[in-house]
């Protein structure tokens, strides 16, 4: 009996973690908000196939879209599917990245999240699609993730219940003044205009939809997020309880190291590396899960060999939880020889 049950348990992990996207923080924040749901659970399903294979071009079963879309009771799902690709091949905006080509920075984008997409009379059950290549430059520039669970966003009814969540997942951790065991995320009517996809031009018509997105968000999650609009700034709060369990991080490094740390990796390793910007998007989860093998051998290394710390003095750096916090030297220390 007790194997059986530790076999359910491990089935449920498996089913839960190849359900959990790691949306892009780019996509979160971007001025999509024009797109139906329909679009945005389309988008995130590609995603998470793309994280998997990294590949740009990706075929796949339409019966897979029709089931992470939530979409098995609906016969006509093959038009539906059709049209919210389409609607990914219209351009939104995206803003404040790095072109890699150019070198230069970019203001904003106009730029589409898929290029094409096809399906041949041999298979028509198979659909063809080819991400961006300017979209996946985005991506690349603007690292950082928001955890979503797929099983659970394709419930979501109501643009406002899935935008609002996917806001507090992405905010959830973020500090504030106030107390640290309480979330806040201020925005402008026009900011939740583009994520909403709506032309509200006043706080109540807005408070309308956020109130029954809030509605939703609780049936759905049991997770309790409240809203107030603070008429003296014009804005709209969003607040919600913290467990600082869910935001203890797992990564051993100083985040403001992450970067520079992938760069150090990339320097060193003796693996052929075919695709250099997809590798080291995946190096960096990676290290940001603590899952990179060598990620304490090689972090001790950088600052020996590039900031001169003695193995004694990076010791001191390192915290009784196996963490190490950040070290004050800011240049390359010059070699005596």
């Amino acid at each position: 009996m007790g194997n059986n049950k530790h076999s359910k348990s491990l089935e449920k992990a498996k089913k839960q973690h190849f359900e959990m996207l790691r949306k892009n923080n780019a996509i979160t924040d971007a001025k999509n908000g024009e797109l139906s749901l329909g679009a945005m659970k389309s988008l995130d399903a590609i995603l998470q196939v793309y994280h998997e294979r990294q590949e740009s071009k990706i075929q796949l079963e339409l019966s897979y879209l029709r089931k992470k879309l939530g979409l098995e009771k609906n016969n006509d799902y093959v038009d539906r599917i059709k049209t919210y690709l389409l609607e990914l091949k219209l351009p939104f905006e995206l803003r404040d990245f790095n072109d890699i080509k150019s070198g230069k920075k970019v203001a904003w984008a106009l730029t589409s999240f898929l290029h094409d997409i096809k399906s041949y009379k041999e298979s028509q059950h198979l659909v063809e699609i080819n991400i961006s290549e300017s979209f996946i430059e985005y991506m690349v520039d603007k690292a950082g993730y928001t955890n979503i669970d797929l099983s659970l966003s394709k419930k979501f009814k109501t643009k406002y219940g899935y935008k609002i969540y996917e806001m507090y997942l992405r905010y959830y951790s973020m500090p504030n003044k106030i107390d640290k065991h309480i979330g806040i995320i201020n925005k402008e009517i026009h900011e939740l205009n583009d994520k909403f996809g709506t032309k509200h031009k006043h706080a109540s018509k807005m408070l309308e939809g956020i109130d029954r997105g809030l509605k939703e968000i609780t049936t759905l999650t049991e997770e309790i997020i409240s809203c107030n609009y603070d008429r003296v700034n014009k804005k709209f709060m969003f607040s919600w309880s913290k467990d600082m369990q869910k935001i203890e991080s797992k990564c051993i490094i100083p985040y403001p190291r992450i970067d520079e740390f992938v760069e150090w990796v990339i320097a060193h390793t003796q693996k052929k590396i075919d695709n250099l910007s997809h590798y080291k998007v995946k190096i960096k989860n990676l290290i940001i899960e603590n899952e990179f093998d060598e990620v304490e051998s090689l972090y001790r290394g950088m600052m020996i060999h590039r900031y001169s710390y003695s193995s004694e003095e990076v010791n001191e750096y390192k915290l009784s939880n196996g963490k190490y916090k950040d070290f004050s030297r800011k240049k390359e220390q010059t070699p005596l020889f």
